[in-house]
């Protein structure tokens, strides 16, 4: 479950009202207000909102404010799951360090999540597990077991899992998320 708390010290952080990180992420005031109460847990694409909003990465709303280690055990990664999105991430680098961040997300079949995000930076991908559609723009991609792609983040995209198995991949991303 995500902690919605993490983005009202953000917001308090930076003196931005509801309506401020509304109005620079696109999110409603309402909905933000629930996620910091705890009533609701943002889909993937409202996270990758809000980061932007609040000119964070990723990381920085899943992490903790505790200096974070250079080395992440297998047994002690930073995990969240996106249930509205059949997703769940593991964060593969430290937290609040350095300029890229690698996760391994795990796609359950079906997407309801539609939306295409955008963010600063490159990313790039490979499948360790299964198969996954990879939308860039108008262009869809397959990518199966064993497959890379790289492309430019503020291309508009997203990904699912297309098959009736869970996928599994590892990305590396740079640049602030959306």
């Amino acid at each position: 479950m995500f902690d919605g708390q993490k983005i009202k010290k953000l917001r308090t952080e930076q003196r931005l009202s509801l309506k401020d990180l509304s109005d620079r992420s696109g999110v409603s005031v309402s909905m933000i207000s629930q996620i910091e109460r705890r009533n609701t847990d943002p889909t993937l694409t409202t996270l990758y909102k809000l980061c932007k909003g609040l000119d964070v990465s990723i990381s920085t709303l899943l992490g903790t404010d505790e200096q974070a280690l250079q080395l992440v055990r297998k047994d002690e990664r930073k995990t969240i799951n996106f249930p509205q999105s059949n997703s769940k991430y593991e964060l593969l680098t430290p937290i609040n360090e350095g300029t890229i961040e690698m996760i391994q997300i795990h796609l359950e079949p079906g997407q309801e999540d539609q939306q295409l995000v955008e963010h600063a930076g490159e990313e790039c991908g490979y499948v360790l597990q299964g198969e996954m559609t990879i939308v860039l723009g108008d262009d869809e991609h397959i990518l199966y077991e064993g497959d890379s792609i790289r492309f430019k983040s503020m291309t508009p995209h997203r990904f699912f899992n297309h098959t009736d198995e869970t996928t599994i991949s590892v990305w590396a991303m740079t640049g602030r998320v959306l």
